[in-house]
């Protein structure tokens, strides 16, 4: 993957083996849509050696992940190298997800949010009202999600109501 640096879209489908994304993703930095769908194994969890490393900068714009049980976070050191870049975040069919990291409020640019099927997932990171370039957020079939935040009668609609287009759906 070294040599693939203008590399700018990255989709990886159905790849049933695939545990884990290769170190060499770091190399990448030109990288703007990083698409993983179907790869149910994939666990995105960064060893100890790989969370030191804080000086990885990556150009993400968009990150989608889709259908994995084995996904319990979101990979920080990924989304992080990509704070001031990444626009939309797309995380569906992941039942294992049972919350959002705080780190996420450091996602600075982030327009659109959408989740969609993740049953375990409880709550938004405290806190979601500092993400104020975030215009669209889509809450689909996440039941405890969807009676914290529905407009009428959620108890935590208030930390949303300044997102300019809110989809929550059962």
């Amino acid at each position: 993957m070294q040599y693939l640096k203008s590399l700018r879209t990255l989709v990886l489908h159905c790849c049933d083996s695939l545990v884990s994304l290769p170190r060499s993703l770091k190399f990448l930095t030109k990288l703007e849509y990083l698409v993983i769908v179907g790869c149910a194994q994939i666990n995105l969890k960064m060893d100890a050696e790989e969370e030191e490393d804080k000086d990885l900068q990556l150009s993400l714009k968009t990150f989608v992940m889709d259908e994995s049980d084995a996904l319990t976070d979101l990979p920080r050191l990924l989304l992080q190298g990509s704070s001031s870049t990444l626009q939309q975040l797309q995380i569906s069919w992941c039942p294992n997800l049972s919350r959002l990291p705080a780190w996420l409020l450091n996602l600075t640019s982030l327009h659109e949010l959408e989740i969609v099927n993740c049953e375990n997932l409880s709550a938004l990171p405290e806190g979601i009202d500092r993400l104020t370039n975030l215009r669209d957020l889509t809450i689909d079939r996440c039941p405890e999600l969807s009676k914290r935040y529905r407009e009428n009668g959620g108890e935590d609609w208030h930390k949303i109501a300044h997102i300019q287009k809110v989809v929550i759906k059962d």
